[in-house]
């Protein structure tokens, strides 16, 4: 990798701070809460802290009362939750947290007016069994989502800064906060995509050094180990940075699987124990890049009017033009070939999915997870456009509407849930998943206030 640009300033601990308290104060001021996926991941964390176990059996009467989505009934009589752990038990610590300091102020709530009732509430619900209210967990999933996404944009801005200058750094970790669906998806509720994002950014940040050291190995693997407990997708992330260790530093290969095996044995160990499998029936879904539908789903999932990820973040095609400079220029460095291969395989693993559409989402969803190594290569031609956006005038005019428009939309994605309702009205996107293809009533359209008929 290039070396640190010349000139450059101290560690920027004030723009650390300053940047993760804009994203994170963004994030948790935005009012859409939508959960889906993500509805049972609460009570799970409780029932791991309170009953030292991961099943759903005590909560079973909400099954009818409110919803079973997103559980399993295994062969030998528990219920689980049925998406993986990670976003779990990324939850634990602040959870676990949450309960122990707010429990040392219970006597004094009922002085504390309506907050003071809110957080018994809290505690209540936390502690109950039998039927409780999934909803109310809305607001407790959104501060956990969004804190990890905010890291995640945080640590992205570490990386960059070691390859761009500060400047340039800053207004790339700022796109990828605001204009992709690191905002309208990973930091809106807890789904798998809020700690996935992180573990990513920090592959990102461990690669792109100009040396591997027996620490970096031993965090790369630890993270690439995280990732896949978060999502499965990310095996192809797992493969490709363990392919890079291979070619690359092979003598460092033992720091970077004993970092995995602190995450993979126990991980195996759970899923032993509780499925008789190395792997959660989720993880066993298949991808068939053979379906019919293959190559729809790929153009889909970069080009559709409601899912694609160049109509919802456009501004992500000078990542592309700054792939392509490097790859001309010759001076792709190993981790950026990482990166590119990253990404190109994610694309067609998303796309091989039989629900290639990703369901009641918005925009992009399946792209969230490698928009790290995406927005990593846009800091190259921005930090050009930055530096002398004069001599570039269209294309910096051209640049900063699309950004424009990707942070307005994924701003109101955050904020109107008619943006949401687009999946349900007029008809189901999962029993009619070529609505995704109707330009005449995008998703992007339902942006709109007059178009924003609907409701999630």
């Amino acid at each position: 990798m290039s070396s640190e640009p010349s000139g450059k300033a101290p560690f920027p601990r004030l723009s650390v701070w300053v940047l993760f308290a804009m994203v994170y104060g963004v994030y948790i001021a935005s009012p859409v809460r939508i959960q889906t996926d993500s509805i049972w991941s609460i009570p799970t964390a409780a029932s791991i802290l309170h009953e030292g176990n991961a099943n759903l059996d005590e909560f079973r009467p909400t099954f009818s009362s409110y919803t079973a989505h997103g559980t399993y009934e295994h062969s030998d009589g528990h219920a689980y939750y049925d998406y993986p752990l990670g976003a779990v038990l990324a939850a634990l610590p602040f959870l676990a947290g949450m309960e122990a300091v707010l429990s040392l102020f219970e006597p004094a709530l009922p002085h504390l007016g309506g907050l003071g009732t809110y957080i018994q509430k809290w505690l209540l619900t936390f502690r109950s069994t039998g039927t409780i209210d999934l909803g109310f967990y809305n607001r407790t999933e959104q501060l956990i989502a969004s804190f990890y996404v905010s890291v995640a944009v945080v640590v992205l801005f570490l990386a960059l800064r070691k390859q761009v200058p500060d400047r340039t750094a800053f207004a790339t970790a700022l796109l990828f906060a605001f204009g992709t669906s690191a905002y309208s998806t990973a930091s809106r509720v807890l789904w798998q995509h809020a700690p996935s994002l992180l573990t990513l950014a920090c592959i990102v940040f461990l690669l792109a050094r100009p040396t591997q050291t027996v620490r970096t190995a031993l965090l790369a693997g630890f993270a690439v180990a995280c990732a896949y407990v978060c999502r499965p997708t990310n095996a192809v992330s797992v493969v490709v940075v363990t392919a890079f260790y291979v070619l690359r530093w092979p003598r460092l290969l033992p720091a970077f699987f004993g970092g995995a095996a602190v995450v993979a044995l126990p991980f195996c160990a759970y899923n032993l124990s509780t499925y008789s499998s190395l792997f959660s029936p989720y993880y066993s879904q298949r991808l068939d890049p053979t379906q019919s539908r293959f190559f729809q789903a790929l153009a889909a999932n970069l080009v559709s009017p409601s899912r694609g990820l160049l109509i919802y973040s456009p501004f992500l095609l000078l990542a592309v033009v700054g792939f392509f400079q490097k790859l001309r220029r010759r001076e792709l460095q190993a981790p950026e070939k990482a990166f590119a291969v990253a990404v190109l395989l994610h694309w067609v693993a998303i796309s091989a999915f039989p629900i290639w559409w990703a369901g009641h989402s918005v925009g992009p969803r399946f792209f969230t997870d490698v928009l790290p190594y995406l927005v990593y290569f846009l800091a190259f031609p921005l930090d050009a456009l930055l530096s002398a956006p004069r001599r570039r005038p269209i294309l910096t005019g051209v640049f900063a509407v699309a950004a424009v428009y990707s942070v307005l939309f994924h701003w109101r994605g955050s904020s109107s849930p008619a943006v949401h309702g687009w999946n349900s009205v007029p008809t189901n996107v999962d029993k009619d998943p070529a609505r995704c293809w109707d330009w005449s009533d995008a998703q992007f359209l339902r942006a709109l206030p007059f178009r924003s008929s609907g409701g999630a």
